[in-house]
């Protein structure tokens, strides 16, 4: 009633005949909270009272409500009660008809209730009786309310505007030890702390400033004897109401409260501290499954269990899948039945590890042993999982290797005993019980070969005899069938001198491998007899390409002792550079294998073409290695080159040939036409015509022209056919002097000056007449086309390049359109210049005595600038 009683105050000010108006309303008024499942936290007896009216049903704090406890409430009551609980409306109001008097109603309203977070954590219900107070009710004197002032626990104050003390309630000697009448005067902030006083002016400034609004503040004041108290003190703006005029505070002493408050700080500073210095997750629920608490494990790892980040006051449910919430419920009533439950979640992160982690939910106890909450605790137990199942999967393995190793064991105690026997070495021995008798191998003689029984006995009893190990091969019977090939590996420990010495064996059934050896050692011998005798050369190297091995094949091939060629770097007989090894290198990275031609390098150096088959091989290791079978084409290479060049010189005649075709029926039909026309006019009758006498003439001349045709042609087909000319030693220098002494006058008639420098390359090895003729034709082609306005200047010089000699024959001549004539510049009788004589056929004759030595010709010319001859010669 007391904060009842000052909330009215504040509301309505110190007029307290206004008091129990507002406290009757109060009084009145049924109030009843629920959380968002529909349990009710909190009530006050007037909800009880108006509950009862409407429903015979007990409620009370924990009873959860359901469709039924609404029946006689307005329509839409239970729907717009979980709008509020979900946040999609805000308030709700309307009235209800008492159940007994007609005439009177209540009016009743839904608000939410939400948390720092804005979340709705609750609905609040308010029941108000809506009569009026009846006109006969009178209210106790002012006295009363008088008195409950000046008897309350709680100090109370009016300020001025300035804020100085105009009245103070007796309540402060017990609180800061000053009378009342000490107080009187005194400004509010006379005895506030020194480090409190700037929060405190903010205070009041803005109580100053707000009319009628209620302020609270937490400050500490020194009290008569110097020490200093916190206090609570609620303060509201009542200067402008009348018969007050005053700012009225209410404060109380909370210095218990801060002291505790302090610890209470401690203490969970210090479980932070040691909560968050843990790799454990710790979450702290309340009853209502709220989180109360965690530390920053939790927070860093509940993104992998949860599918939100972890925030105090929200309820653990609304963090869990949907799915998964009928289990959990489930789980926390077995909680909160004092039952602890574990649980496992697994997930796998964007690497694609997948994490598991073990929870826990313990319940909490107060000191009365009711449960209070769930203690939560999550453990990341990848590693111990995978360690577990590893151990199983080792356990397996270990298991079905032996079965697959065909691995026995045996352990026995020198006493004889304890015997322990694996299944496996049943198995292997065909034997159906323990070892009885180790010392004198009772059971060995009936199952080991007599012919190792001897070597067997010596060896076990050598072993415990000095405690030794021991490693040795013998055959058993089986069944007096079957013989098997054993491998047995063991020896006796003693860790201590007063302990009984174990002998411990591994018994392996290497049968099959033994036999699998002598295969292997048969398929080795025949393959190292492939090896060495084989026609095609067989290289074994690493994948870097370092030589493991080499047969005589490929040593013969390529002139080296095995030791030489595995003793060669890598590059030693191929070029990286070669575009066939780069595609082998390419190929084989994508296939594994490769088929081509390459070519190696002899020791001589000199190349090798070979044909090669490589294919990439990987041991049991893991270790890859590359084995090439080569065989020399050097031969198959000749022929296909000779074959080539035959192709090409038969096409290159046949397209001589049909040049040569067309040309000879062209260029001998027009002499020969005009002969038979000449004949046509040729008068027989009177062979001393004067006119006959003319035809002769003419005559004579087409007989000419057709020699000198006939001539022409022949001398192509002695160049073309003749392709095994003598060559000889000739001097560049002796052919130029010839050639001038040749178009001497051309030479001189025209100004004309030749360069030479033959300083590179003195002499050739040439067929001397095919040299002049050259030299001739090109020579007098640069002086006959030269330009008219300028003498002609020519420059003649050898040179090497690559594999060949040079003779570049340079001019400033008329020069030619090589884009226009380029395509016809070496053929039969074709001229570019008509006002210059010639008859087409030098550069055509030229070309081809080049090509028949098996040379080439390139030109560069530019018209109205010169030309560049360039006859490239076998060096």
């Amino acid at each position: 009633m007391e904060n009842l009683l000052q909330e009215t105050i504040f509301e309505q000010g110190i007029n307290v005949k206004n008091i129990l108006k507002n406290l009757s309303k109060d009084l009145k008024q049924g109030c009843l909270v629920i959380d968002t499942h529909f349990s009710i936290i909190g009530l006050n007896d007037e909800y009880k009272r108006i509950h009862n009216l409407l429903d015979n049903s007990t409620i009370d704090k924990g009873t959860t409500l359901t469709c039924k406890s609404f029946l006689n409430y307005p329509p839409k009551f239970e729907f717009h009660l979980k709008s509020i609980l979900d946040g999609s409306l805000e308030k709700f109001t309307s009235l209800l008809s008492h159940p007994h008097h007609h005439n009177r109603q209540y009016e009743i309203s839904i608000t939410s209730i939400k948390n720092d977070l804005n979340r709705v954590e609750a609905a609040c219900i308010k029941v108000s009786d809506n009569i009026t107070i009846p006109a006969n009710f009178t209210l106790p004197d002012q006295s009363f309310f008088e008195t409950l002032i000046v008897e309350s626990a709680d100090v109370y104050q009016l300020a001025d505007n300035a804020f100085n003390i105009r009245y103070i309630s007796k309540a402060v000697s017990e609180i800061l030890g000053y009378a009342a009448s000490e107080m009187i005067g005194k400004n509010v902030l006379d005895l506030v702390h020194p480090d409190d006083i700037d929060e405190v002016k903010d205070w009041l400034i803005s109580i100053r400033q707000n009319t009628g609004k209620l302020f609270a503040l937490e400050y500490r004041l020194k009290n008569k004897e110097g020490f200093w108290i916190w206090i609570e003190n609620n303060a509201r703006n009542l200067l402008a109401v009348e018969n007050i005029n005053a700012v009225l505070m209410q404060y109380r002493n909370v210095q218990s409260k801060k002291v505790a408050d302090h610890a209470l700080i401690q203490t969970e500073q210090r479980l932070s501290l040691l909560l968050n210095n843990t790799e454990e997750s710790f979450i702290i629920l309340n009853s209502r499954l709220r989180i109360v608490t965690y530390n920053s494990a939790a927070q860093e790892h509940s993104p992998y269990f949860l599918k939100q980040e972890l925030q105090s006051g929200i309820s653990i449910l609304d963090l869990i899948d949907k799915e998964e919430a009928d289990d959990y419920i489930a789980m926390f009533e077995k909680v909160f039945e004092g039952v602890q439950r574990d649980r496992e979640t697994s997930f796998t992160d964007a690497d694609s590890h997948r994490h598991i982690y073990n929870h826990t939910f313990r319940p909490l106890f107060d000191k009365g042993g009711d449960i209070f909450g769930v203690f939560i605790t999550s453990r990341n137990i990848t590693e111990t999982k995978k360690l577990t199942e590893a151990l199983a999967v080792n356990a397996d393995r270990l298991k079905t290797s032996q079965k697959i190793a065909k691995l026995g064991y045996f352990e026995v105690d020198c006493t004889m005993k304890n015997v322990y026997c694996s299944e496996e070495f049943y198995e292997i021995t065909g034997l159906t019980h323990a070892i009885n008798n180790l010392e004198d191998l009772t059971i060995f003689e009936k199952i080991c070969h007599h012919e190792d029984l001897k070597r067997v006995r010596k060896e076990f009893k050598w072993s415990v005899s000095r405690s030794k190990d021991f490693n040795i091969e013998f055959r058993i019977k089986v069944n007096d069938q079957q013989e098997k090939v054993i491998l047995a590996i063991g020896g006796v420990s003693n860790k201590e001198a007063s302990s009984a010495q174990k002998l411990r064996v591994t018994l392996q059934d290497i049968t099959d491998s033994k036999m699998a050896i002598m295969a292997l050692q048969t398929l080795e011998s025949r393959f190292k007899s492939l090896f060495e005798n084989s026609l095609d050369g067989v290289l074994l190297s690493k994948e870097d390409g370092s030589i493991i091995s080499a047969n005589p094949a490929i040593c013969s091939m390529l002139g080296y002792s095995k030791k030489e060629i595995i003793a060669l770097e890598k590059s030693a007989l191929v070029s990286s550079e070669d575009e066939a090894i780069k595609r082998m290198r390419e190929e084989r990275r994508k296939t594994g294998a490769f088929v081509g031609e390459i070519t190696l390098k002899h020791k001589m150096s000199y190349d090798v073409p070979a044909e090669i088959t490589t294919i990439s091989l990987t041991d049991a290791q893991g270790n890859t290695y590359l084995s090439s079978i080569i065989r020399d084409i050097t031969e198959k290479k000749k022929i296909e080159m000779e074959q080539k060049a035959l192709t090409e010189e038969l096409l290159k005649n046949n397209q001589d040939l049909q040049q040569f075709s067309y040309i000879t029926s062209h260029n001998l039909r027009a002499p020969v036409a005009n002969l038979i026309s000449l004949l046509n006019l040729y008068n027989k009758e009177n062979p001393a015509d004067d006119f006959n006498q003319l035809l002769i003439e003419k005559f004579e001349q087409a007989t000419n022209q057709l020699n000198e045709t006939l001539n022409d042609l022949l001398n192509v087909l002695v160049i073309k056919s003749n392709t095994n000319v003598q060559k000889e030693e000739v001097s560049f220098i002796d052919v130029f002097e010839r050639v001038k002494k040749s178009v001497y006058n051309l030479l001189d008639q025209t100004y004309g000056k030749i360069r030479v420098d033959f300083s590179e390359v003195e002499k050739i090895e040439y067929n001397r007449i095919h040299l002049e003729s050259i030299f001739l034709n090109l020579v007098s082609n640069a002086i006959r086309y030269s330009s008219p306005d300028r003498s002609p200047e020519i420059k003649i010089k050898s040179y090497r390049h690559d594999k060949w000699v040079v003779v570049e024959f340079e001019d400033n001549g008329l020069g030619m359109d090589l884009n226009r004539y380029g395509d016809r510049l070496f053929g039969l009788y074709q001229r570019f210049h008509e006002n210059k004589e010639g008859k087409g056929l030098g550069l055509y004759m030229t070309k081809s005595q080049v090509i028949a030595a098996g040379g080439k010709v390139d030109v560069e010319s530019i018209l109205g600038k010169g030309t560049i001859f360039k006859i490239y010669f076998k060096s």
